[in-house]
């Protein structure tokens, strides 16, 4: 599908689009716990996660999921689209539960690295046939206590948050350094409001089911970097926007970090009573900002960077060459394709505020490009194809840049 937009200003009020990493983590928490989500979006990661816990026993319907009274391994073979998140997380379930599965996944998928939880299971009563997709888990681990390396994927150790706590408890230890920890502690906190006893601390994280676990009935909570991207359009387009749904802020770095990244940059920016409020500017400052933390937070800064008077540093990004595309190039290729000045490293990207200058892009199957280079096109005009691509998160994202005011056609 190819979109063709032009300048517009974006104002208004919107709801947040649901998060993905919320909706993924409360669907894995029907292996636990009763679960009804009223609000649940079916993008394809969503749909990818509802085939997982499918092929664990749980079935879906009308927002609601019923769990046998043991999970097991029901289907010999899942395909989990393109979402490295439930891959990550169903091989440390699939691998404590036991039984024997075949996983696969799209092209961009096969291509991402195993190797962190192949190491990990190595020996431990788990044998895992290849290092990327398709694989085929047979065994179980024999005991609750794993080591893994934290460069590679904060993910597997989410799906052995999970998978331990139905198997009793048991202890992860991760080997430094730890990459994307904000997604960590939203697993954390996901399985503490559940009624799990997490115990994070340094390196090590201690999980134990306690009498006290609870249903979760409830709507997904939205998403600050999906929003951020109607943000962005605003901002770069002289409007102000509110945007709704959004949970509280949580109290160290990570994707809600957003809202104050944009007001460091001189927008105004912040957030009350559940809604982000944001209004543009007529000057921008540069950033230097280390996103190791929270490394999805790239393509929502970079907007704002390629207006901002200065040179904005982002580091700590080398995990995004491990994402849908090598995203440290697909944010430098696309940015360069609009007129700005991009250098990057191993770990850095470097971009120099500028003027966008109408442009075309095709989208490198990587939803959040799209919805990156979205607020230059609606700055100064452009062109969008494979646009279908930003359905992997957000499958209402044209629909809401329009009502918004956002002139779109459709080719």
């Amino acid at each position: 599908m190819r979109i063709v937009i032009e300048k517009s200003k974006i104002s208004g009020s919107i709801e947040a689009p649901q998060s993905k990493s919320y909706a993924i983590r409360l669907i894995f928490a029907s292996i636990i716990t009763d679960v009804e989500l009223d609000n649940l979006i079916l993008s394809r990661d969503v749909k990818a996660a509802l085939n997982a816990v499918e092929a664990l026993g749980i079935s879906y319907e009308n927002g609601r999921f019923i769990r046998r009274d043991t999970v097991r391994i029901v289907k010999d073979y899942v395909n989990v689209g393109e979402s490295a998140t439930v891959l990550r997380m169903l091989i440390p379930i699939v691998s404590v539960i036991g039984g024997r599965i075949t996983i696969d996944g799209d092209e961009s998928l096969r291509r991402r690295p195993l190797k962190a939880v192949v190491e990990a299971l190595t020996d431990r009563g788990v044998k895992i046939y290849g290092d990327r997709l398709p694989i085929t888990i047979e065994g179980r681990l024999r005991d609750q206590y794993i080591e893994i390396r934290g460069d590679e994927s904060s993910q597997y150790i989410s799906g052995f948050m999970y998978a331990f706590t139905i198997s009793g408890g048991g202890t992860i230890v991760i080997k430094p350094p730890i990459s994307s920890k904000s997604y960590i502690y939203l697993t954390t906190d996901i399985l503490r409001s559940i009624g799990v006893e997490v115990k994070f601390s340094g390196n090590r994280i201690d999980v134990e089911p306690t009498e006290d676990i609870t249903p979760y009935r409830g709507r997904v909570p939205g998403d600050y970097l999906l929003s951020s991207f109607y943000v962005a359009s605003a901002l770069l387009t002289g409007g102000r926007i509110y945007v709704y749904g959004l949970p509280q802020p949580a109290n160290y770095f990570g994707d809600h970090s957003i809202v104050e990244i944009y007001r460091s940059m001189g927008a105004i920016s912040f957030y009350s009573n559940n809604t982000w409020f944001a209004e543009a500017v007529d000057t921008y400052r540069s950033i230097d900002i280390d996103i190791d933390d929270a490394p999805d937070l790239a393509p929502s800064i970079a907007p704002i960077a390629t207006i901002a008077n200065g040179i904005s540093v982002i580091r700590g990004v080398r995990r995004l060459r491990i994402k849908e595309s090598d995203r440290v190039m697909t944010i430098s290729s696309a940015l360069k394709s609009f007129g700005i000045d991009v250098n990057i490293s191993i770990d850095t990207i470097e971009i120099y505020g500028g003027e966008p200058q109408r442009s075309s892009i095709q989208c490198p199957n990587d939803h959040r490009i799209a919805m990156m280079v979205t607020p230059l096109a609606l700055r100064v005009g452009g062109v969008i194809d494979a646009a279908e691509c930003v359905d992997k998160s957000n499958p209402n994202f044209w629909r809401d840049i329009e009502y918004l005011g956002g002139r779109i056609s459709y080719g």
